[in-house]
């Protein structure tokens, strides 16, 4: 049944961000230290409040400087939200409508969800919007559990006309009662990864992550993961709600010479990205060394490749990737930096996927608009 935590397992407890007490920290990592030692602060980080615009938009970023594990812990893991928290007193009394362009309509309990086949997929979200406004910590990575999309819509039978499939979240604007809804094509949404989710991190959703149910569509945008899902729609046509044609879209650039048009493009799965989390002193090694670490994600994977540049210097210098992944997590990455001078040193780090697709240092010309931000993250840090 839903809402029972997940068993965990020594991974999960190793790399999994859990809070455990030092002690036990220190005897699982067999005598390793339990926790890394001052993180530098990173001088193009912005300093600012979490906020709550008058729209009830609420936007919390992840602090990468505690990018440690690989799974973010919940009370940790990033927030957009467009409008207020729905309330909801007993997921018991949930219930997700499917209808539309189906012969067999059914309106599905949340108890009803807790008898289906379960499913577990550790994914990354990043909203996409994450850029330096943020200090890039629009992204998260957890383990979540519930019901593949694709036995939900196995039970209603789908119409032979039905083309896409809107799914439609319980959170609305105040004022204009206008809520979130986004839409996939039949193939996306049957894709077997894809989940209407009702735990994170072992336990049920908390309430800023949708509960008590949300769908989750690995590698995609976090607009895709529609929260606090409460209606599934057939539809035979494309969908136009504001959320799929007039935000989370971009401007492509389409043609070459004077027969350029920029077109209406809407964001759909991340390209392949990475980011300098963390520059610490190695204080377990002789001389002066630092660890700088970080994370890969997106893109075509598995991931390839994580270079790091420094300074001036022409070389991109090969990173350490962690063996712990999964295909739709993030990758964490480390680089042994030896010797550094004190004084501002420049850094960055750029991706790679199986496919040959590299982050690229500017963002593409091609594309205009405040989404997918997918460009080189150059950080700046101050060695004393």
């Amino acid at each position: 049944m839903f809402g029972q935590p997940s068993k965990l397992t020594r991974r999960d407890i190793l790399i999994g961000g859990l809070a455990l007490p030092f002690s036990l920290q220190f005897l699982l990592t067999s005598g390793a230290r339990a926790s890394t030692i001052g993180a530098l602060p990173f001088l193009d980080d912005k300093r600012h409040s979490n906020t709550i615009t008058e729209d009830e938009d609420k936007i919390v970023p992840f602090d990468l400087t505690r990018l440690t594990h690989w799974i973010t812990p919940s009370s940790q893991f990033y927030i957009r939200n467009h409008f207020a928290v729905p309330p909801v007193s007993d997921a018991n009394d949930w219930i997700i409508k499917v209808q539309g362009n189906v012969r067999h309509p059914q309106n599905i309990s949340f108890t009803q969800l807790g008898r289906f086949s379960r499913v577990e997929q550790v994914v990354t979200l990043e909203c996409a919007g994450n850029s330096k406004h943020r200090n890039h910590g629009l992204v998260s990575n957890a383990r979540w559990a519930g019901v593949p999309l694709k036995t939900v819509l196995e039970r209603v039978h789908l119409a032979p006309d039905a083309t896409h499939v809107v799914f439609h979240g319980a959170d609305a604007a105040t004022e204009s009662k206008r809520h979130f809804s986004r839409a996939l094509t039949i193939e996306q949404a049957t894709h077997p990864a894809v989940m209407l989710a009702t735990e994170m991190n072992g336990e049920p959703l908390p309430p800023d992550h949708g509960f008590p149910v949300r769908l989750i569509v690995p590698g995609w945008y976090g607009m895709a993961h529609v929260k606090w899902l409460e209606r599934i729609e057939l539809i035979s046509r494309p969908f136009n709600g504001p959320y799929q044609t007039t935000f989370y879209v971009n401007k492509r650039r389409v043609g070459r010479g004077d027969d350029v048009i920029w077109k209406s493009s809407p964001i759909t799965k991340i390209p392949v990205k990475s980011i300098v989390a963390r520059i610490q002193r190695d204080y377990h090694s002789k001389g002066n060394i630092y660890k700088v670490s970080g994370a890969i994600w997106g893109g075509n994977r598995p991931i390839n490749a994580v270079n790091v540049h420094i300074n001036d210097d022409n070389q991109w210098h090969t990173a350490t990737l962690a063996e712990n992944s999964d295909p739709f997590a993030w990758t964490l990455w480390s680089y042994q930096w030896d010797n550094p001078l004190p004084g501002l040193h420049h850094l960055m780090s750029r991706g790679i996927d199986h496919s040959g697709n590299v982050q690229p240092i500017k963002r593409s010309t091609h594309l205009r608009g405040p989404y997918q931000h997918d460009e080189v993250i150059f950080r700046r840090v101050n060695l004393s």
